[in-house]
Formats: structure tokens, sequence, C-alpha cells
């Protein structure tokens, strides 16, 4: 399954411990593999990709009528930075559904701006969140018993309203937003590591994305019928290290368009992100503080974007 050059494939149906076995060696020499035998619905998937296509072909005045801003972070956005960098890119983010729930001082707990013209947009993404839920769930459990901890342990981080979201993203063969950039964009992504726990990727089968491994940018191409998982910073620091977050990018399109979704797997907001394993790499990390920060620097240029560094023990 697993080898120096390729993406190693995982097949969540096999017994678990051998699942148990391939998702430890994955993380430990990857942190990249795709992921076969998931249980999603094909139908599911096919549904929310279609939404998202629909959305990116609206007319960019009524895409930015449902911009997201720095108070509310959810919704569509054309000038996405990665590293302060500009990509060459357009996203569509959709946060919890926070109907009925009181509201609250969390920066994430805005409403979605859902586009009023495509009315099976929000069913089809709300079903494809909670199907990503669950799997992300038992993929936790499975990573924190191969760290050598209860199968639970890491669970409690999620409990409650966690900020987990789901991104589209266009990656179109023209700049989004043309002549108004005082810079062009460069990447459809510049190198980056998530910031959250896992990352589930959904491709419409275009190639594009990459993974540094031994120096090397390295292509993670989409396997049929498979979803792309990715481990993130917070993984790194429960695992002191073990796992390490990789660095990824994308490159920009410029035969083709290039669609995906990506679900961010991250805590709830008042999690403390702590290593599992003694001498501790990290002290404490309160997610909410580290997930704000790194939503800056996204969102626009504040500065230097956080870093799990920033609070490694020297």
């Amino acid at each position: 399954m697993d080898d120096d050059q390729t993406v190693p494939v995982i097949d969540l149906a096999a017994p678990p411990e051998e699942v148990r076995d391939q998702l430890a060696r994955a993380c430990a020499h990857w942190g990249f593999f795709h992921l076969v035998g998931h249980g999603l619905d094909p139908a599911l998937l096919a549904a929310v990709m279609e939404e998202a296509r629909g959305l990116f072909a609206a007319p960019a005045a009524d895409k930015r009528a449902l911009s997201r801003s720095r108070d509310n972070p959810w919704g569509y956005y054309d000038r996405e930075l990665t590293k302060n960098r500009r990509d060459k890119k357009e996203i569509f983010d959709i946060g919890p559904d926070v109907a009925g729930l009181p509201p609250t001082d969390d920066a994430f707990s805005g409403s979605t701006p859902f586009p009023p013209w495509r009315a099976a947009f929000e069913p089809a993404a709300r079903a494809y969140v909670t199907a990503c839920e669950a799997l992300c769930l038992r993929l936790l459990r499975e990573i924190s018993a191969g760290l050598g901890a209860q199968a639970e342990a890491l669970a409690p981080a999620f409990e409650g309203v966690h900020t987990s979201f789901l991104r589209l993203n266009h990656y179109p063969t023209r700049d989004p937003i043309g002549d108004e950039a005082a810079e062009p964009a460069g990447l459809g992504i510049h190198h980056h590591t998530d910031a959250g726990a896992l990352t589930v990727l959904l491709t419409d089968g275009v190639p594009g994305l990459l993974v540094l491994k031994d120096e090397v940018w390295r292509p993670v191409d989409p396997v049929p019928g498979g979803l792309i998982i990715n481990v993130g910073d917070m993984i790194q620091v429960w695992s002191n290290d073990a796992y390490q977050a990789p660095l990824h990018r994308v490159l920009a399109m410029e035969d083709g368009e290039r669609f995906s979704l990506a679900y961010f797997f991250n805590p709830a907001y008042s999690a403390l992100i702590a290593p599992l394993r003694a001498p501790r790499r990290y002290r404490d990390l309160p997610w909410g503080e580290f997930r704000r920060r790194r939503a800056d620097g996204d969102f626009a240029d504040y500065g230097a974007e956080v870093q799990i560094s920033d609070y490694r023990i020297t």
C-alpha cells in the first residue's frame, strides 16, 4: 500500500487492525492518504459537487453579495491569502448550522449566507458535512489508538459545536479578480499546513494537489471513488511530532478549471490542545486563539501567520 514514491491507499472496509496499522504508517510517513471503502454515498458526493459547480458558475456580483468578512468568516471570497500571498482561486466557506442556537461571542458562530438561487445547495452541503463528521470521528479513534492512547482520548476536544467547516474551492484558468489585484495571484494555493485535525478532500478528478515529502513536491492525484485525507497541525501537537502535518500546495490552473471540496475537522472553540506523550514538545495550545489568528492571516495580511512552532517548548 505504501512506498517512498506514492501516497498510500487505505481501504476502510479492511479488518480493523489492518486499517489501524496502515493509518499509523501513513500518518507517520506521509501525513496524506487516499481513503476508499469509506462508505459515503456516491450520489451524495455527486450532488454536492454539482452544487459547487453551480455556485461558482453564477455571476461575480451574485457571488460577492454572499461575501465573508473578518467578523463573519462564512461565505464567498476571491482574495484568499496563504502565507500572506494571494491564491488563484475562489472559495465558499460553510460554517456550522446555528439555526435555533443562542448567539455567542464565538467568532465562528455566524450564519452562512447560502445562495437563494440554488434551493438544493444547503441541504446537499449539510448532508455532506454530517457524513464527513462521522467519518472523521471514526478516523480520529483509530489515529488515537495508533498513538497508544485510548480510542476516545481526543473526542472531548470536539464535543459541543466544534469549529469544523466545509470549503468549496474553484481554481479557474483566469484570475477571478483580474486587474483589481495589486499583485497577480501565483499558485492555486501556496504551500501551507492545515490548522485543524483532519482534512477530507473530495475532488472532481482533476490533478493539481502536491505534497512535500523528502524535499520533493509529489503529486497527490485522485483515486477513483476515493477521498484524500491529510492530518493537520492539531494532530501534530497531539502526537508530539510523531505525525507531521504535511506541507502541501495546489498548482494554478492554466488549461482547465478544477473543483474540490475540503472538509476541515476542527476542535471546539474552547478546546485546549496538548500532546498525548511525554516529554512534551508543545505547551498548551488554545484552539480558539490559534484558529482566530490563522483566519486573520487567510482573510488579509495582518502580519505573520501563526504556526504551531509558536507554541513549541524550547
